[in-house]
């Protein structure tokens, strides 16, 4: 059975983001597999790089405490999927302090050789809810960007991912309720819910 997890930020916890990291996980156990959601403003995670975090990036002090029980879920994980709203075209500060702090040397990668280690082979999807189209995103060369940042550096150059990929929930209003966007949304949920099938 594959373990899928999917890890949330957005402040409200009735938000479309949230939505969509249910229907994921949702899809991923209708086709037999374990999934579990976190939502990183549920759990009052902080993304907040301090001094400790300092410390162990330099060899000085152990893993901080406090982001080693969310690590232990990730290396249990086969399939790993975020889940966050563009702002200002990158990840919101909660979803970057994650990136910071959890996917750090001596877990994602060796810190004397480079080598990659607990995020190695797996599979990865980073889910980004936008206001504009994808088509906008990909012509303003911003979804390059993004997808050399996150997909080409950050996980294949460094966590040994080869499997990573962006996904779209695109032309989203925030806090758009009328029928037309209520609709428009549960579509996007049902195609979010099919890539969790395809995850498991």
């Amino acid at each position: 059975m594959n373990n899928v997890l999917v890890i949330t930020s957005n402040p409200e916890p009735a938000s479309l983001t949230a939505a969509v990291g249910e229907a994921l996980a949702a899809g991923a156990r209708a086709a037999g597999a374990h999934a579990e959601v976190i939502d990183l403003h549920r759990i009052g995670f902080s993304p907040v790089y301090t001094a400790v975090d300092r410390n162990h990036y330099l060899g000085r002090a152990p893993m901080p405490g406090d982001v080693v029980p969310i690590q232990n879920r990730l290396a249990g994980a086969d399939a790993i999927v975020l889940v966050f709203p563009v702002y200002w075209y990158t990840m919101p500060a909660m979803m970057k302090g994650f990136f910071d702090r959890v996917i750090c040397r001596d877990f994602a990668y060796d810190a004397a050789t480079g080598n990659p280690l607990a995020l190695a082979g797996k599979t990865v999807r980073v889910i980004m809810l936008t206001g504009g189209s994808q088509q906008w995103y990909e012509s303003d060369g911003i979804d390059a960007a993004l997808r050399n940042q996150i997909c080409a550096q950050t996980f294949k150059k460094y966590c040994g991912v080869n499997d990573v990929d962006l996904v779209y929930v695109d032309n989203v209003t925030m806090g758009g309720n009328d029928c037309d966007q209520r609709a428009a949304a549960a579509l996007q949920l049902e195609r979010i819910k099919s890539l969790g099938v395809t995850l498991a």
